[in-house]
């Protein structure tokens, strides 16, 4: 009897021209969390469909309970108890939990071969609970939450008797608060002994979950440690294969005259009585927890949804912010939280997708010059570093962090003087975050006033110049670079206090 439920050896997986996999090992015990980490374009996603029968390796073989197994398609996975959910949620939105938990194996009646509604609704508000939810199993899938989608999801690989699931980045787009019930139930399944690889660039995820953890680099196993066993340094460094030794790069700008300047601004049931100031070569860290109102005070600065009291001062001047065409006349640009639905357009070329708000500056008459194309987007392009052997690849053959890099991209084909990140390294990998980080001081440097909205304490205290936190849609606390501590920021973040405003 074997030790491990899964086990994968020597695994090699090819595409014309690429080696996805290259002698991946891999073994999972049952009832146990077992963290898979390493940068995007490590051979992840190939080893997810190697074991969910998408792909068949070119070499090496799989266990199953020390049985070896060929997986053909995903159905012989799933019959044996394989289950994956993914980062980005695939289901049927018009259609309710129930007919989603049940699609593809729907409790039929033999005789009469009617569906069985009625035993089937039962059998999901059971699996719900079991989960701790408390979801109506006749709600529209498409009305829910992400979190609650992925419990839903959940629910669907236990129907099918799942003793194996992959969790793709299921953190990636949760509040802490969701992470938190996602984190319990994936507890409660590891007690009752179903086994589960867990992926995410967060190294908290790992922590809090897992007992081991196993490292993918450049398509090749690089080794398996216990999480109690392992230092974050040496992580990175088998993540990223050198050590990185300052992840925030050293700034040193000088913060010049005033760009921008709010005085009690407020947006109905949204925030209010927001001030502060922003100056050139400036980092200005917006922070708080989920729901404080940080995402929605910068979409108002960038006309997104207007604000309806207060004033707005661009260059010592009063302006009036109705229209994201407005903020952008003004020099005011947004790299929205969602990149792939909110920035880019994935199916278009990387040159497309940067000189897209830009198509004035490259045409003529309303023919657009494709050499002027080429040579901005080049340009821009390697200014950011993105990573690409041809700027006419599409966007979405590109890792989460070289995305984000093309969306500042974008913004840069514009004369613009004040940016606005929203949680600028979402969901990429520790190498991306620190070239992000860079890009940033570099445009700090070059005089961009930048306003900085973060969930990452650690990213909001090493970048920022000051930090502003939010509560229940105020502002309740200002603190300098050297007050800056994740304790100081924690209890402001849940200080319904107002701070005085800061306009300097």
């Amino acid at each position: 009897m074997s030790d491990y439920v899964l086990e994968l050896k020597a695994i090699t997986k090819e595409f014309p021209g690429v080696k996805a996999l290259d002698n991946v090992h891999f073994n999972l015990k049952a009832g146990e969390i077992h963290a898979l980490m390493g940068e995007n374009g490590a051979g992840k996603s190939t080893f997810i469909k190697v074991i969910t029968g998408v792909h068949l390796p070119n070499k090496g073989d799989v266990y199953l309970n020390g049985e070896k197994v060929v997986f053909h398609n995903p159905k012989e996975a799933t019959k044996v108890g394989i289950a994956a959910i993914y980062q980005h949620v695939t289901n049927y939105p018009d259609l309710s939990v129930t007919e989603n938990i049940f699609m593809g194996h729907e409790k039929i009646k033999k005789s009469t071969r009617k569906i069985q509604w009625k035993e089937m609704h039962a059998d999901a508000k059971a699996l719900l609970e079991s989960l701790g939810s408390d979801l109506n199993p006749k709600t529209e899938m498409g009305s829910l939450s992400v979190a609650k989608q992925q419990i839903v999801e959940i629910a669907k690989a236990l129907s099918a008797n799942a003793k194996i699931i992959i969790m793709d980045e299921p953190t990636a787009a949760l509040t802490h608060r969701e992470s938190e019930e996602l984190y319990k139930i994936t507890e409660r399944l590891r007690d009752e002994g179903v086994a589960i690889i867990f992926i995410s660039h967060r190294f908290e995820d790992m922590y809090r979950l897992a007992d081991r953890v196993t490292v993918l680099r450049d398509s090749q196993y690089i080794g398996t440690w216990d999480v109690d066993g392992i230092s974050n340094d040496k992580l990175v460094v088998a993540m990223v294969g050198r050590e990185i030794k300052q992840l925030f790069p050293e700034k040193q700008v000088l913060i010049d005259e005033e760009l921008l300047r709010v005085e009690k601004l407020g947006q109905a049931g949204m925030f209010k009585d927001i001030s502060f100031t922003l100056h050139k070569g400036e980092i200005l860290g917006i922070t708080g927890l989920v729901g404080a109102g940080r995402s929605e005070l910068c979409q108002a600065l960038f006309g997104i949804e207007p604000y309806d009291e207060g004033a707005v001062y661009f260059e010592g001047e009063k302006v009036t912010i109705k229209t994201p065409a407005d903020a952008v006349n003004l020099g005011i640009g947004y790299l929205p939280e969602d990149r792939q639905t909110q920035s880019l357009i994935l199916q278009w070329s990387i040159s497309q997708n940067i000189t897209l708000s830009s198509l004035d500056k490259i045409s003529h008459k309303g023919w657009l010059n494709n050499q002027e194309e080429r040579k901005m987007s080049k340009t821009l392009a390697e200014q950011v570093g993105v990573k690409t052997n041809s700027i006419f690849n599409l966007a979405s053959s590109l890792s989460g962090g070289n995305q984000q890099k093309v969306a500042v991209a974008k913004l840069l084909t514009k004369d613009l003087k004040v940016l606005i990140f929203d949680e600028p390294t979402k969901g990429v990998d520790i190498g991306a975050r620190s070239s992000i980080y860079q890009i940033m001081i570099d445009l700090a440097s070059e005089g961009y006033g930048i306003i900085m909205i973060s969930s990452e304490m650690p990213e909001v205290i090493g970048l920022s110049d000051r930090i502003a936190v939010m509560c229940e849609g105020r502002i309740t606390r200002f603190l300098d670079k050297d007050q800056a501590t994740q304790e100081a920021i924690l209890e402001a973040a849940m200080s319904k206090q107002t701070s005085k405003s800061q306009v300097v």
